[in-house]
């Protein structure tokens, strides 16, 4: 054949080949190049000789590449004829192989990426080098390939997990994730159609991921797939762990009876469990075609890559859900501790506010007498601090800075006791169902405050129910492991006693229950409610050390679980004795009383100096000390405030008793916010504080064992 110039009327480059119509191998190499033939034909590479876009000759390994059907497959076609119409980069398959044919001649030789196509119609990516040389005479091109699909494969999967990496870091969804990983898979496997299936938390059921390619009506079928032996290749893969084949869905007894794969031509299904680094199921990864096949080797490795991403981004989506639940968790516990420390700052000013009422009412009560017309309105006064009193108590009870009798109790012992007084309480309508821990519940506990508990919790769980329902109170024994701990800021690993109170009644939706413990806040009607019932709930058991987690559906009840660390040796607290109050007996004892706030200072000395006692006053610790320096008698008892400028009550008690090691001290306070109270037999008095319980300790310290004179 007659050949002209071989890369356009530019080239200086024309052949001198004179073998007009000669193609076959055995006329590309004249007799003299015999040993490059031998070369040529046994090289493990794929050697081809290209004249002006046409082979005219190639070896066994290029006909295998191609997979072509012999030599005739390749020699005899154009180079237009075994590869696409575009090349990855955009360029027509003509236009790149002109430039790269030009650069070839001009520097002598040239490498560079191309894509063939072979004899089934699929794209083979190869590393091609172009070298000139001369044959009988004429210029031609010695043609190297080097079949490197591997390597894009490789790389295009790392450039996908990169980009899946960088769809995390930008908080993508999972959906979108496992929509990428699909795609993926899809395009490095032609005729797949491929979807991911995420098991539930309790690995019972698998739910869709993602599957864009399936039909929708198929996807919902499979939605919510039991993981179970035989449901399928995906619920059997999740079940065993395993990865299952099905070659030909037809017949299968996996899929025996699901009418909705033949609906959508599905013919095979490959399916590869998606598991955690620690080997726990998280999903299945499948691979559908429409018709029966088995998968390659090189097919197997591309789904076992696609799960091991489906992993990654399921188990990332997964530990971002906990990071912000904990974070939430974290923000809301954050909240409840700011309205706690503002709710007990409240409640210490009011409480001074509400001592000197109660103190002074108490005192113009005594002067008028039994008996004065002025006593009911004196009385109303009484009961209306007493309920202030209350109030402020609750919002101590949120805040933890009330005082508790702490003391080794059986909290089955205080259901079984307080029961009757729930039940008169509670609508008749309204049945109980209590189960109890047949050992016991060993707590170390103010039963008062657990009793409060108990109120709150049934008052709450009537007011949810309309019409009849039922309660049900539960204790056992749990073990609190470091997952719960993660989970929960604040709570300390080990063994605890679980009080759960249930109800069936209406539930509650998510953004009511995360604000169910916060004070003030009520979904009843106005009149019917505080908002202080279950903030009081939260703070008595935070201060036990506990911890209280609530869970509700919407039609079907609400479970609180509260935590107290379990005690089983707690020891029995002993009873008080009875006060009797005496007016005007002379006492031959002096009290240095020091309070920051002045009218306590002036209602307690007027208050004790009744009662009999000599009082020194001091509004600051300072002055309490000068005072203490300078008074030529003996002190008999310091009541001091806890929480107070300069230094606090503990600290001030310690000071004096450097000159005064005899001295007993009476502690008062709203709260004792976290201050130990130090001294070996401090005694603690919260305001605001009644006659009887301030006098009552009074006597405790200085009279006890007296034989009468005074206060007995």
């Amino acid at each position: 054949m007659q050949i002209g110039t071989i890369v356009g009327e530019n080239s200086v480059l024309s052949t001198v080949y004179s073998g007009a119509g000669q193609t076959g191998a055995e006329h590309a190499f004249p007799e003299n190049e015999s040993r490059f033939r031998n070369f040529f034909e046994q090289s493990g590479d794929a050697f081809l000789i290209l004249d002006d876009y046409l082979f005219i000759d190639c070896n066994n390994v290029a006909i295998r590449l191609l997979g072509a059907d012999g030599k005739q497959g390749i020699v005899g076609r154009s180079l237009a004829e075994i590869s696409p119409e575009l090349q990855p980069d955009g360029t027509t398959s003509m236009e790149k192989a002109k430039e790269m044919i030009a650069r070839a001649f001009a520097e002598g030789n040239h490498r560079f990426e191309w894509l063939h196509l072979k004899a089934d119609g699929s794209e083979l990516p190869m590393e091609v080098s172009l070298t000139p040389m001369s044959l009988g005479g004429k210029w031609v091109l010695h043609v190297i390939w080097r079949d490197i699909s591997e390597r894009k494969q490789v790389e295009f999967r790392e450039q996908t997990l990169l980009d899946i990496l960088e769809k995390m870091a930008s908080g993508v969804s999972l959906p979108c994730l496992l929509d990428a990983i699909v795609t993926f898979v899809e395009k490095n496997s032609p005729g797949a159609l491929c979807s991911i299936l995420v098991a539930n938390d309790e690995c019972t059921r698998l739910s869709l991921g993602a599957a864009p390619s399936l039909p929708d009506f198929y996807n919902a079928a499979v939605n919510g797939l039991r993981i179970k032996q035989g449901m399928g290749s995906c619920g059997t893969a999740a079940f065993l762990k395993k990865r299952v084949i099905v070659e030909e869905i037809a017949g299968h007894p996996y899929w025996k009876g699901f009418t909705p794969a033949a609906q959508a031509g599905l013919q095979s299904c490959w399916s590869e469990p998606v598991l955690s680094p620690e080997g726990g199921l998280l999903g299945t990864f499948a691979t559908y075609h429409r018709e029966p096949r088995a998968p390659g080797s090189n097919e197997i490795t591309l789904i076992e890559s696609a799960a091991h991403l489906a992993s990654i981004a399921i188990g990332w989506a997964r530990d971002n859900e906990r990071r912000n639940a904990l974070e939430e968790h974290v923000r809301q516990m954050q909240k409840m501790e700011a309205v706690g420390q503002l709710a007990g700052g409240i409640a210490h000013d009011f409480n001074n506010l509400l001592t000197p009422i109660m103190g002074y009412t108490e005192i113009i009560r005594a002067i008028l007498g039994e008996g004065h017309s002025c006593l009911p309105k004196i009385d109303r006064i009484i009961a209306a601090t007493k309920k202030s009193r209350d109030l402020v108590q609750k919002l101590l009870s949120f805040s933890r800075k009330q005082h508790l009798a702490m003391e080794g109790i059986d909290l089955n012992r205080v259901i079984e006791s307080f029961k009757d007084i729930i039940r008169h309480t509670v609508r008749a309508n309204i049945s109980f169902a209590i189960r109890l821990a047949p050992e016991g519940a060993q707590i170390l506990a103010d039963q008062g405050q657990m009793e409060q508990i108990l109120l709150n919790l049934a008052v709450n769980a009537q007011d949810a129910i309309d019409g009849n329902g039922t309660i049900t109170i539960e204790t056992d024994h749990v073990i609190l492991d470091d997952e719960f701990v993660k989970l929960n800021p604040g709570v300390k690993p080990g063994a605890y006693i679980l009080l759960e109170f249930s109800d069936d009644g209406c539930g509650m939706p998510e953004d009511v229950a995360r604000h169910i413990f916060e004070p003030f806040y009520t979904t009843k009607p106005a009149g019917r409610g505080t908002g202080l019932g279950l903030a009081t709930t939260f703070g008595i058991i935070r201060q036990h050390g506990g911890h209280i987690k609530v869970r509700s559906t919407v039609g079907e009840g609400t479970t609180f679980s509260l935590y107290f660390p379990e005690n089983a040796s707690a020891a029995k607290g002993g009873a008080r004795q009875a006060v009797d109050l005496r007016f005007h007996v002379h006492h031959d004892k002096t009290i240095l009383f020091v309070d920051d706030n002045e009218m306590i200072l002036e209602m307690a000395e007027g208050y004790l100096q009744m009662y009999g006692y000599k009082v020194l006053t001091a509004a600051l610790p300072s002055r309490a000390l000068d005072i203490a320096r300078s008074h030529p008698d003996p002190i008999d008892l310091l009541i001091t405030d806890v929480v107070m400028p300069e230094m606090n009550g503990p600290e001030l008690y310690e000071r004096l008793l450097a000159n005064m090691t005899k001295l007993p001290v009476l502690y008062i306070s709203g709260y004792k916010n976290d201050v130990s109270l130090w001294g070996d037999k401090a005694v603690y008095v919260p305001k605001p504080f009644t006659a009887e319980q301030l006098l009552g300790s009074i006597q405790m310290i200085l009279h006890e064992g007296n034989d009468g004179a005074g206060c007995s």
